[in-house]
């Protein structure tokens, strides 16, 4: 896939120096980039502002310096090893920016490149789900989720990031189909390519799953590993769905950050209101977009807006059990593939507003709510 297919990054790389200029030209080919180069700082304060990223050398700061632009954010001093450390302190202070000292943390700033073209307007969306409680059917919901986004989507990629979840190359009936899982990816670090053409694909999903077995008994996802991937992911396609474990570590956060909408599946009884409070708790601050979806027991005990009022999140749908779900899974078949299965028109509603712009709750009097106005609901 084209990585350039959901939109441009701006980086400008002012200096003169031609052994920096090299080693900053090696960084950004790695990434894709093609920089503007300026030889005259001069040039800078027309690009200051809107520039994805700024790369400044050692050689022109004085220059930039007395231009007294404004400070901001993403703005690197570029230094050669043989630069002495208070000639670029002082500059690093009177610039507010970083120093990057290459070629030892050419490594860094590619993976710095590729975070920032990563943030550029029109990437791809991140979806993440997490359960109530355990058993409550979360991945089987990021699955569907996935495979309905797949249908309309310029690409889906549905990735595993519980340890513990027994992989859900399972849950979509690819434990058998040949493809990097987790453990071929345990020392991934910055910028990453397209990874498509490595993983399992079932039926438009690409699919990162975890392993099973005794090569991995005790494996905890890190999360640079994580950051490294959901690049990859949003570069590549349209929509990423992550499917997070209840214990929300510093993997989980990595992930959250970058969601545009962040799914709790919680039961309709008083243990799942319970429970999904807990996890609020976890979750705030994590993302800005939460919304609640409620899992329907045979039984129907209370109304799923008044547990999305227990649990204190804007309730953006519920689906009743499905017993056709469970055989489907044991017959090796994806959630929602049939289009009468209850969880269908759930999974068609999330992928539908994943698409939606979505703005933040303004309560008077109070400060911006790290939740969502999602006036959208569905019940199946």
């Amino acid at each position: 896939m084209d990585p350039h297919r959901f939109g441009q990054t701006t980086v400008v790389v002012a200096s003169a120096d031609s052994e920096l200029l090299d080693h900053v030209l090696s960084a950004t080919a790695v990434v894709g980039i093609e920089p503007l180069i300026l030889s005259d700082p001069g040039l800078l304060g027309e690009h200051w502002a809107t520039a994805s990223m700024l790369l400044l050398g050692v050689d022109q700061a004085t220059q930039v310096v007395a231009l007294g632009l404004p400070r901001r954010g993403d703005v690197y001093l570029v230094a050669g090893e043989q630069t002495s450390a208070a000639q670029a302190q002082q500059c690093s202070i009177r610039l507010g920016a970083a120093v990057l000292s290459l070629p030892t943390s050419a490594g860094w700033l590619s993976e710095a490149l590729a975070d920032i073209r990563g943030r550029g307007q029109g990437t791809g969306n991140l979806v993440c789900v997490v359960g109530g409680s355990g058993g409550v059917g979360a991945s089987t919901l990021a699955s569907g989720l996935a495979f309905v986004a797949a249908r309309t989507s310029q690409g889906t990629m549905l990735i595993d990031a519980d340890p513990r979840s027994g992989g859900l190359d399972l849950l979509m009936g690819a434990e058998r189909t040949a493809g990097w899982r987790w453990p071929r990816l345990a020392t991934a670090r910055g910028h990453l390519g397209d990874l498509t053409a490595q993983l399992p694909t079932v039926e438009g999903v690409d699919l990162l799953s975890m392993a099973r077995g005794d090569s991995t008994p005790s494996w905890e996802l890190p999360a640079e590993q994580l950051k490294s991937v959901l690049q990859s992911a949003m570069r590549s396609h349209e929509i990423t769905v992550v499917d997070l474990p209840r214990t929300l570590g510093a993997a989980a956060g990595e992930a959250l950050r970058r969601a545009k909408l962040a799914l709790l599946l919680v039961r309709d009884d008083v243990r799942g209101v319970a429970a999904g409070r807990e996890v609020v708790r976890e979750l705030a601050g994590g993302c800005d977009h939460l919304g609640l979806v409620v899992r329907r027991g045979r039984l129907r005990l209370l109304e799923p807006q008044l547990v999305a009022t227990g649990v204190g999140l804007p309730l953006l749908g519920s689906f009743v059990d499905d017993p056709a779900l469970a055989l489907a899974a044991q017959r090796g078949e994806p959630p929602a593939r049939s289009r009468v299965a209850r969880l269908h028109g759930s999974a068609a509603s999330c992928s539908a507003i994943c698409r939606r712009r979505t703005r933040p709750i303004r309560r008077r009097g109070r400060r911006r709510d790290c939740r969502t106005e999602l006036p959208w609901h569905w019940e199946s």
